[in-house]
This record gives structure tokens, sequence and C-alpha cells, in this order.
């Protein structure tokens, strides 16, 4: 629910190192801390005389009381009661919770808990709204009511999981009826002593309203007979808290021997009491989260070693839940003495300071509770013993205060920290320049270099701490040499050869200070290619006047403005285009060459290409004929050259194992086919047997019989439906 921010108001946040406040158990319910009191006591600067023995006899007292809570105001932690007994209105229930979930804030957390014979914590206290809706919707009705049991399941959740600095609400969307489990009349009084308010929303026909009310009394709460628009508004401007307390009764009690003088403001009630201590009392209505009220008293001694007596002060209140607290108002003291180190002793802006307190208080058995830090560069710490970094160069002065546990304040200690220059941090990335449509530079988002495309080397996140770099040194090969120096972060440059490339950048600032950085970058294709050729067989093999076909996959990677593709066909092989995708096809001689007059963008599919043509075997091999295929593309926008990579060589040959013909035999053309497959077909079973029987030599073999050997791994690969190329099963 929201909350609503107040602005601190009156002394400086300085005086608030004297705070020292005691939590007390009121009621058998935690009370929250939402007041802070704070004690100081000065000698009268403008009083000339002082009792024997050197004891002033006007001191200034001053108190403050500030509120203490959250900023912006309380968070809520929030459960819904569901009742889901077979009278339950569900639907209307669902509808107002799902309105009530939606107004909530993003700091405030809520429950489930729903109920009928039995009560059961749907969801825990939490921030998943949506988790929170989704068990809401999954709820259906059936059973009696336990009013009682879900009540009190709902209460400790909020005892155990609510945050301290949460208003607790407990959202009770039900008719009131109860006719199974606990008492729920008692619920009431008991959340109220927790702090806990009760939203009463009825819902169905037959309303418990006595009830229902009665939580609403006895809790702050709210009552609303039916769910509306209006109840949701009410219970967000309920809840809409920023008050840090209210009902605040400040009792500033002084033992005997001294006397009141005057404060500002005036005092409600001066007493003197039947044990001779004065009572001065305070009071005010309410304070808000971050307010300060400010009272400053002079009290006179009355008689010699009054100072040093004590007498119990104490400040009572009502914390934002409504649950009564107090207070214990500090008794002054004499201060504690400040002192501190650092280290470490010649610090740089880079270095982060720990500073050492060694403070002492002058009092055998009090002790420092507060410790208040001052860098000199804008910056404060209340920790005892701080870490500080300064950006800039300079000499500061730190001063420490000290506070200890009666409320005294030490006079500052000041020293001086001088802070030396750091070295500059180097730090690089890459991104490409794209020719646009309309033929002007635009920066892509791309981040590998691509050859032949110029890359913009961006250095700003290379920063000095102490103040700027002046210049930076480009070194584009990672050869020790610098191939540039420029004032501003960005360079550009233009990659001439794919692969790992090593870039080095040394950044100097004002005062002379290096820092360098080694990346290696990987430059990508312009052009990613790749060759496969496939011949049937295993090993790039295939036979005489055998087909083979060979698929030339382009992939582009940056913007090209045209492209030619050359491929170099073996001597003695022929030729023969399949799939030209779109490219202007010319043959000379071996020399096989492909344009393409377009334009290409690297995005989908106009960024990939396949060229596919056939290569057919000499008609006569021998045993092994082996070619090399090689090819290359270019393009002149941008300018590169580079070669086509993959397969590149295929052998042909009329010597092939046994299991390889007999798998490649086509028994109606009565030849072999590489392209038929890498099993063992019935008919093909069927003509190796004849072979086998008759004795004759299979072809293409180079003259070799079947022997019997060779017919079991025949007949096994027939049977198994395994690949020749692989051993048998």
């Amino acid at each position: 629910m929201r909350t609503t921010s107040y602005a601190a108001r009156g002394r400086p946040l300085a005086a608030l190192l004297c705070a020292l406040a005691v939590v007390a158990l009121v009621g058998g319910g935690t009370v929250a801390q939402s007041v802070r009191v704070t004690q100081t006591i000065e000698w009268d600067d403008n009083q000339n005389v002082t009792r024997f023995g050197g004891e002033p006899s006007l001191a200034d007292i001053d108190l403050l009381v500030r509120g203490v809570g959250p900023i912006g105001g309380y968070p809520v932690d929030c459960m819904l009661i569901v009742d889901t007994s077979a009278t339950a209105d569900l639907a209307t229930a669902k509808a107002f919770a799902f309105d009530l979930i939606d107004q909530l804030s993003d700091e405030d957390r809520i429950g489930l808990v729903s109920y009928a014979t039995t009560a059961r914590l749907a969801v825990p206290l939490t921030a998943d709204r949506p988790a929170v809706k989704m068990a809401i919707g999954d709820l259906t009705t059936g059973g009696k009511s336990a009013l009682g049991l879900a009540m009190q399941m709902a209460r400790r959740e909020l005892g155990q999981v609510g945050r301290e600095d949460a208003i607790l609400v407990e959202i009770l969307l039900s008719d009131g009826q109860s006719n199974t489990g606990l008492e729920p009349s008692v619920e009431g009084e008991v959340a109220a002593e927790a702090g806990i308010h009760v939203v009463s929303v009825g819902i169905g026909n037959l309303i418990n309203q006595n009830l229902l009310n009665q939580f609403a009394d006895q809790t702050d709460g709210l009552f609303y007979r039916y769910p509306s628009t209006q109840a949701l508004a009410a219970i967000d401007a309920h809840f809409d808290v920023d008050i840090a307390a209210s009902d605040i009764r400040i009792d500033k009690r002084l033992p005997q021997g001294l006397s009141f003088v005057s404060a500002t403001p005036r005092p409600a009630e001066v007493e003197t009491l039947s044990d001779g201590t004065t009572s001065i009392v305070w009071r005010v209505a309410e304070l808000q989260i971050g307010q300060e009220i400010s009272i400053e008293m002079q009290i006179a001694s009355d008689e010699i070693g009054a100072w040093s007596r004590e007498a119990d002060s104490l400040l009572t209140y009502a914390d934002f839940r409504g649950v009564v607290g107090s207070i214990a108002i500090p008794v002054a003291n004499w201060p504690p003495i400040a002192r501190f180190e650092y280290d470490p002793m010649l610090p740089t802006t880079a270095d982060m300071i720990e500073f050492l307190d060694l403070s002492s208080d002058t009092n055998d058995s009090g002790s420092i509770v507060a410790w208040y830090w001052d860098f000199g560069d804008g910056n404060v710490s209340y920790d005892q013993n701080p870490r500080h970094r300064y950006p800039k160069q300079g000499v500061y002065e730190v001063t420490l205060t000290v506070v200890d546990d009666r409320g005294a304040a030490s006079v500052a200690y000041a020293a001086e920290a001088s802070i030396g220059n750091t070295p500059p941090f180097a730090s690089f990335s890459t991104r490409q320049v794209e020719l646009a449509d309309d033929v002007e530079a635009s920066i892509s988002t791309a981040d590998q270099p691509r050859v032949g495309v110029e890359t913009i080397l961006d250095a700003s996140g290379s920063y000095d701490l102490d103040d700027s770099i002046e210049w930076y040194l480009w070194d584009f090969d990672g050869d020790g040499v610098v191939d540039t120096t420029t004032e501003t972060s960005e360079v550009a440059y233009t990659f001439n050869d794919p692969g790992e490339i090593v870039i080095v950048l040394t950044v100097v600032d004002q005062e002379g200070a290096q820092a360098t950085v080694e990346k290696t970058v990987n430059v990508m294709a312009t052009v990613t290619t790749t060759r496969t050729i496939e011949t049937g067989l295993p090993d790039d093999w295939t036979i005489p006047s055998g087909e083979v076909l060979v698929a030339l996959r382009l992939e582009l990677n940056t913007t090209l403005h045209g492209l030619s593709v050359t491929e170099v066909v073996p001597d003695g092989w022929m030729f023969t285009a399949v799939e030209n995708d779109g490219a202007t096809l010319r043959e000379n001689g071996q020399v096989i060459e492909w344009l393409f007059l377009e334009k290409f963008i690297p995005d989908g599919v106009n960024s990939q290409r396949e060229i596919r043509y056939m290569l057919t075997a000499p008609a006569a091999a021998g045993e092994a004929l082996q070619a090399t295929v090689s090819g290359s593309l270019g393009s002149s926008s941008p300018r590169f050259s580079q070669p086509i990579l993959g397969d590149d060589r295929v052998i042909a040959s009329s010597i092939l194992s046994v299991p390889v013909v007999i798998s490649r035999w086509d028994v109606g053309e009565g030849c072999i086919d590489p392209h038929l497959g890498e099993t063992i077909g019935f008919d093909q079973i069927q003509y190796a047997i004849s072979l086998w029987i008759s004795g004759e030599s299979v072809p293409n073999t180079g003259n070799m019989m079947i022997a019997l050997p060779t017919m079991q791994d025949l007949i096994a690969y027939w049977l198994t439906g395994s690949s020749v190329h692989d051993p048998l099963p």
C-alpha cells in the first residue's frame, strides 16, 4: 500500500551521533523502535561564576527526539484470510482480493490463508503477487467455517515472518460465521497486543457484523459490510502511514540538587516530587518519519556534586502499529577523546583507505558507541573503522567525532590525508561499420570484425580515476610497435586476413601514467564458405566415369556489392553445372567462374547461396587416380579475396572391396552405382551367391573372387542391415 515521504526538519544529521534508544517489552508484544532520543550537555558559555573546585553552576541540555522509520513511509505485510466454506461467496471474494493485490506497492508483501473445515497457509508472506493470485484463483468452496483457526494461522505468520518496520494487517474476506475449530472472538484482542490491524470485509449474505466490526474496533482496523471501490480506497488510505509514533510523553527528571531554569519550547508540566527529583514533562501528539523535535533546556546546580547524580528519565509513546513502548533518556556525562590512524600512509585515488579508530572513553565504565567521520570531500561515515576512497588527487582534512554510551560527544580529531595519482585503466571493444542503403556509413552492433570491412576500436571503456586520459596508443598486430596514436577513444581499422589477431592498447593519463590491455580478436571471414564433395563411396572414392556432386555453400557475414566465385576442376574430369543459385556462369577450360550481380545483405535468406555442380571421373582410372579441387571468391566492395574451404580431394579407382561393390551393384542395369547406398539388399545377395557358386570374379575389384568367409560377411551384412563400412554387430 502506498506510503508518503516526510522531509526531515530541525538540526543537522550530525546530532544523531548521540542517539541512544532502549526497546521495551509492553503487553507481551515487541515494541518497534519508532523513536530515538538524544541528550547532550554543554556547560553554559555565558556563565562567569563557578562553584568551589571549578564545578560549573549552569548547564545547557539539548533533547532531540526523532521519528524513525523507512524513507517514504512504512511498507505493509498483509495476510489475506479467505472464507472458502460451503456458504462462502468465493467469486466476490476473489474479485475483491485481486483488486486489493493490484493496489499494493512494490515494498508491500502479501500472504494467503484459506479456510473451510480447517485452515491452510496457502501462500506464506511474499512479494510474488502472481503466485498469490494463482493460489486465490485455485480456491474452491466446501466444508464448515474454521474462522478462529484461520485468524490464528495468519497472526502467527505475521508474528514470525512480518518485518519489524512493516505495518501488520489481516484482511478478512468472510461472513464472520464460525462453526468449527477455535473460538474467533478472542482474536481481536490478541492481534491488537501484537500490533496487528484487522480489516473485515463482509462476503456473503449472512454477515456477522458484530464480530467483524469488533475485530476492526479492537485493532484500529476497518469494517465494510460488503466489497466496494470505496472499501479499497479506504484500506489504501488507512495504511498510508508516515507517522512513526503518537501520544508521546517526554518526562525529563532532574536529581535532587539540580533545578529547572528555562526551556524552549515550554514544558507542559514542571513538578517537584516527594523524593526531591524534578519532573519536567512535554507532550507531542504525533511524530512523523524523519521529523525532529528539539528541546533546549537550561538547568542549575544548587549544591556541590549534584552534576554526578542521576535520575531516570523516560519517553513513552505508541509506535506506528499502536503498541505502547518506552525509551530511557540517556544521562549526560563527560565526553570521550577521539583519535585515529589510516593505512596506507601514502594513498592514491585507487586505494581503499582503511581508517582505524583509536578513541578512548574518559569514564572507566563507559564505552564508545557511535562514530562520525567527515572525510573532507563531502562524504561521511558512521562506522567505527570505515573504508573510503578519494576519486580526486589532493590534500583532505579527515575529522572524527565519537560518542560514548551515555551520549557525550568528543571534540573532533583531525588529520590530513594526501592523495596521489593513480594510473589509468585500459579497455576496448570492437564494432563494425556497415554500408547502409543510402551508401552512408552506419554503425552496427556487431562486435566481431570482418575481413575488408572497417572496424571501430572503441576504448571508451578506459578511464582515469583522477582526471581524464590524454593519449590512446594502438598496436593493431601485437608486434610491439605503435601503429597509431589518438586523442579520442575511437579509431577505425580494416583487417586484411581472418583469424585470431592480437591488438594492444596503451592509455596515458595527464600525469604520464600508463596502462596497457591486450586482447585477441577473432576476425571473421567476409563470407563463410564450405565445399562438400559427395561420391557415394567412403573416403571420397568413386569409380571410373563415376559422377561426383560438389556443393559450395556461401554464407555472407557483411554487406557485399557483387561477388565472384572461381573453381579450378582437375584435368580429365568433366564439369556439369547443376545449380547456379542466380549467378552467371562462365567455363574457361578447367577454370569455372560464377558472378553474382547483386547486393547482398547479411540478413536471412538473402545472406546464403549454394552452387552445385557435377564432376565425372575419367573412364579409365587404374588403381587410384587422385584429383584436387581448389577455388576462391572475392568482391571489390568491400575489397577482399579468400579461398574456399572444405573438401578438396576426390579419388577415382577401378579397384574396390567386394562388400562395397556388392552394396552398390545395380542388378537391373548390371553395373555398379556408387550412390545406391551402404547396405546389401536381397537382389544383391543373390547376385553375390551366383558369383560365389560360379567362381566368377567380382567386377571393379581387380578380379577378386568371393571366398566362403567373404560370403559369410556379405550374408551377415544383409541380414543385420548394417553398413558395409561398419564392423559387423
